[in-house]
């Protein structure tokens, strides 16, 4: 663990060179990869699928890349229902990258094949300031750095091209009576919190789809440590709540939980089982969800309990690796 840990702190760069990306540098970053990913939903037929199962014909929002989004400097990306629009503040974009590689401690860059050691490192998502989930994301042999840049622009396009589909949804809902369960689905997409739940749920799994990392152990294992914390977070609900710096976050880390659940659920299998599982996330609400991130905390602790000693302890020693990488 101490070689891969310095391996990581000797191939990155400092942020200061990390972010010294030119305006036009990034804009052609973040239209590259929101490109990517509506083809990656295509491909994986995640559009045709919601246009033949509701009547929708479906059309791709415009994008709009701007220094800030006006009267909100901490929202990295936002996606305008009347417009159909998603729009994304390079400035804030910035911020979340510079953050996320500070947590790295990050040196110099050595010359040093990356495949020597692995190919998958851990974006760190924060649900409050003692419990972070992990990310898995592949290192494709450029730097480290270039691979967090392209996979966080990437995680916001799943995110915000989930609201483009939950608003044509919720349009086609408006004018058709026939679909089933009509009054369920008007009653949970009239609701911005549901909205974020289920975006978050969906750039979890789908994430994990493109990449493949759900028949990758290393995904697994954090997908099964994701449920832990999430159980934890659960109960500190309460709490979070009345908090005014907290709560507007609620919606997001369970929609993250959500869909380590889903992975967890459907290791293996998640290409499979993808229509069922975003017809799942259409359904999707706040209550089913923390009641499914529950189950699933409470089973994986019961199974861990009965398992002999020795296993507990080499489950113990693997949670403590993924989680300490970084």
């Amino acid at each position: 663990m101490n070689d891969l840990k310095e391996y990581i702190n000797d191939t990155v760069y400092n942020v200061k060179k990390a972010l010294s990306l030119k305006n036009d540098d990034l804009d052609k970053i973040i239209e590259k990869e929101f490109k990517k990913a509506i083809k990656n939903l295509r491909k994986f037929g995640i559009i045709e699928y919601i246009e033949r199962k509701y009547g929708i014909n479906y059309i791709e929002p415009e994008l709009e890349i701007l220094e800030e989004l006006k009267g909100k400097p901490s929202t990295a990306a936002e996606y305008s229902l009347p417009e159909n629009k998603i729009r994304i503040s390079k400035k804030a974009i910035e911020r979340e990258i510079d953050n996320q590689l500070k947590f790295l401690d990050y040196k110099e860059i050595k010359k040093r094949s990356i495949s020597d050691i692995q190919d998958i490192i851990y974006y760190t998502i924060y649900l409050n300031e003692s419990s972070k989930l992990l990310c898995p994301l592949h290192i494709n042999g450029r730097s480290i750095i270039e691979d967090i840049i392209n996979f966080l622009i990437l995680f916001k396009a799943y995110h915000e091209y989930w609201h483009s589909i939950d608003n044509m949804i919720l349009q086609k809902l408006k004018k058709d009576s026939t679909i089933k369960d009509r009054d369920y689905l008007l009653t949970i997409l009239d609701d911005g919190n549901i909205w974020e739940l289920r975006a978050s749920a969906f750039g979890f799994v789908i994430n994990y789809l493109v990449n493949g990392l759900h028949k990758h152990e290393k995904g697994y294992i954090a997908a099964y440590n994701n449920i832990l914390i999430c159980r934890d977070y659960i109960g500190k609900l309460d709490k979070l709540e009345k908090n005014e710096n907290t709560i507007e976050n609620i919606p997001y880390d369970l929609g993250l939980c959500y869909g380590s659940a889903l992975v967890f659920s459907n290791y293996l299998s998640l290409e499979e089982n993808i229509n069922n599982i975003i017809e799942d996330i259409i359904h999707l609400d706040i209550e089913r969800a923390i009641n499914v991130i529950m189950a699933y905390g409470d089973t994986l602790v019961e199974w861990y309990y009965t398992m002999p000693l020795y296993e507990q302890i080499a489950q113990m020693y693997a949670a403590a690796y993924y989680v300490n990488l970084y």
